[in-house]
């Protein structure tokens, strides 16, 4: 999930894959300051699926020459020659290094000194929060600094190591850096096919030099603080800090798969920012296929349209793991190609294994050559399914797609409103390895939105677990009452693969419900955990965009810029919320899919504001502007606020897109959940 460690303030991720798995070098804000980061340690924590974590070590500034200190800043880990070394920053005056002969040591200060401070070349300029980058030939680089300070050193430095790696083998030098639109701290480099990415945040420049120049290329609209890159089963990856909410000197790690344009632009997907990695749902409208966790090689690349696509040889595999809600005999969908062989039409078999690339065989999936979606009925049990999708000839593929015939939407414990005693617990059977407990306590609930599509006759189903005895909880829709559901004892005091479901019926309104399921009847004897809401209705071309999902302009570090940013808020629809929507210009675009003709349809916004007097916005479709609406306050800027307000727009058939831009004059603006759209006589 994202964030990676929720709530423990472990921030600023530098991840690198040692020993077949991934460690995560980390500094740590410590909670209860509002007014600045208080950073006591650092942290080492591990994961080979990257969804469960493991704190390794705490790295205790007092072990090192610089003594306590509450200014514990970024850190970095480099490997040579059966060795690791550590490079922390002592706050904004310099940077040290130890060494270990494990990943997460213990490690020992090197050099009994700094490696590099405001001392050494170039003096009385600061170096701090270091990226240490070995290259293909085996030279390693030590890269600090930041660019607010004055000429000529207002950039960032860089320096070869010596082949020990704790002595700098030349003084540090300017990185010429053209059109860097934010000048700040915490440099990154990377490479990536011959060229060198250096990125800061999420802004990116390339030099075909360690050494730059290095030209400004854009910025990945992902997350809004210190960031690395890795590659793990031949994904990359894009390591970022980002907001806990509702603290900003309680900042998080987050993790999403990156793709490479042709250009050199760096492309993250915002869906997959918001579920994290290693981990799926079938309830998605498709599953990317360059999303996925592993493969035979690197096999991502960019179409004509901007899409991104894997190629698959004869023999070569994709792996999902973890893919939740898969239905019994599920109809999967996967739009593809097979690879024509001169001018003769091609079919090519798409083999769907569980579990491991040889395993049991689920199904095939017959692709033809032309671009289109491909249908193949997997033999399967209901749960949680890890797939490996197996060419046996030549193929693109883009994405994939389980199809029910139904909407389906799931509200996720550790993003949902709860209270009363309820509280998360780790269970790796879990659909999101998290489960809720206590659920049976006195006044405990567990509340969220979904998508309820047209409206009318739904179904609530909840997989659980319960000993001691049978437990009921009340369900309300949109704070009315509408039955409750029964949970009888269950064989097992855990989840396991294949869990009992408790299901009732409800009746939903058109676009966003509000869920909620609670224990209102007074003391329970049983002991109740629940592991996620699932809801099921009719589909319809009505439905919900979550906020998140969308595009952000201005692009840059959000609320440290003053820009949009998202932050992880409980209790709204997907999670997350766009925040920050105050200065004239910022926009908010998202895409909608409608089928049939187009037409008049119905764009409701969900937001809140806690400003008095009305903020108002431009709507625009494929970027023709269709009206402007005034967003008047809630009473406050939280989800209990939350209220929405309706436009009509037109419409084409096919993929529209569209944006939510602020005019008038600057104000507190509005923070925005989701979107509903549907037909205009709902």
């Amino acid at each position: 999930m994202n964030p990676l460690i929720f709530r423990k303030g472990v921030c600023d991720p530098h991840i690198h894959i040692f020993e077949g798995k991934a460690y995560l070098y980390a500094t740590h804000d410590a909670p209860g300051y509002e007014n600045g980061f208080h950073m006591d340690d650092w942290q080492i924590w591990s994961s080979e699926n990257l969804i469960d974590w493991t704190l390794e070590t705490v790295v205790h500034p007092e072990d090192f020459y610089c003594g306590a200190l509450n200014q514990c800043w970024a850190v970095d880990a480099a490997y040579r020659d059966g060795h690791y070394y550590l490079y922390f920053s002592t706050g904004d005056w310099g940077v040290g290094v130890a060494v270990s002969d494990h990943p997460a040591g213990p490690f020992r200060d090197a050099l009994g000194g700094p490696l590099a401070d405001y001392r050494c070349h170039p003096q009385g300029v600061p170096k701090w929060d270091p990226c240490v980058f070995v290259d293909d030939d085996g030279e390693a680089y030590l890269i600090v600094g930041e660019c607010r300070v004055a000429k000529p050193w207002d950039c960032y430095l860089i320096a070869r190591l010596e082949s020990d790696m704790i002595h700098l083998a030349e003084p540090l030098r300017r990185i010429e850096y053209y059109n860097n639109p934010c000048p700040e701290d915490k440099p990154s480099v990377h490479k990536y096919r011959g060229r060198y990415y250096l990125t800061h945040s999420s802004y990116v420049a390339v030099s075909d030099s360690v050494y730059g120049p290095y030209e400004h290329l854009g910025n990945m609209d992902c997350n809004i603080d210190h960031g690395s890159f890795f590659t793990y089963h031949n994904q990359t990856y894009f390591a970022s800090g980002g907001m806990d909410n509702p603290d900003m000197y309680l900042r998080a790690s987050f993790l999403t798969p990156c793709h490479y344009r042709e250009n050199g632009e760096i492309v993250v997907d915002q869906k997959v920012m918001g579920y994290g990695c290693g981990q799926y749902d079938a309830v998605w409208d498709k599953i990317q296929t360059s999303w996925y966790f592993d493969a035979s090689r690197e096999c991502k690349k960019e179409k004509e349209k901007g899409e991104f696509v894997t190629g698959l040889l004869k023999g070569e595999y994709l792996f999902f793991p973890e893919i939740s809600n898969v239905e019994e005999n599920a109809l999967l969908c996967v739009k593809g190609r097979a690879v024509k062989n001169g001018s003769q039409e091609t079919f090519a078999r798409l083999i769907i294994h569980e579990d491991a690339v040889d395993g049991p065989v689920l199904g095939t999936v017959l692709v033809g050559s032309e671009d289109s979606i491909y249908e193949g009925r997997l033999c399967c049990s209901a749960g949680k399914k890890s797939l490996y999708f197996a060419a046996e000839e030549e193929m693109e593929l883009e994405n994939f797609r389980f199809e029910s015939g139904k909407r389906r939407d799931v509200i996720q414990p550790v993003f949902s409103l709860a209270g009363r005693g309820a509280s998360i617990k780790f269970d790796e059977n879990a659909s999101f390895h998290q489960v809720l407990q206590n659920m049976e306590l006195k006044a405990a609930f567990m509340e969220g939105f979904v998508d309820g599509s047209a409206g009318g006759e739904g179904t609530i189903c909840v997989p659980y677990f319960c000993t001691g005895a049978d437990t009921r909880l009340a369900v309300y829709v949109n704070e009315e009452c509408q039955g409750e559901l029964y949970f009888p004892v269950t064989k097992e005091a855990a989840l396991g693969k294949n869990p009992a479901v408790s299901r009732a019926q409800i009746r939903l309104k058109p676009g966003l419900n509000k869920i909620k399921i609670a224990s209102d009847k007074g003391y329970q004897d049983g002991r109740l955990a629940v592991e996620h809401i699932l809801v099921e209705t009719k589909d319809s071309v009505s439905r919900v965009y979550a906020a998140a999902d969308g595009a952000l302009e201005p692009k840059g570090n959000g609320k440290w810029d003053g820009l949009p940013q998202r932050e992880v808020v409980l209790g709204a629809y997907s999670g997350r919320m766009v925040k920050y929507l105050d200065d004239v210009g910022d926009e908010l675009t998202f895409s909608a899919a409608i089928p049939g003709e187009g037409g008049k349809f119905s764009l409701k916004i969900h937001y809140c504001r806690g400003e008095n007097g009305d903020s108002a916005f431009e709507i625009l479709v494929n970027g023709q502007k269709q009206g402007q609406i005034s967003m008047p306050s809630t009473g406050g800027f939280t989800v209990e606020n939350m209220r929405k307000q309706e436009a009509v727009i037109d419409l084409e058939s096919g993929e529209n897109k569209v944006s939510f831009r602020k005019c008038g004059q600057k104000d507190e603006g509005v923070f925005v959940d989701a979107f509903e759209i549907s037909p205009l006589k709902w």
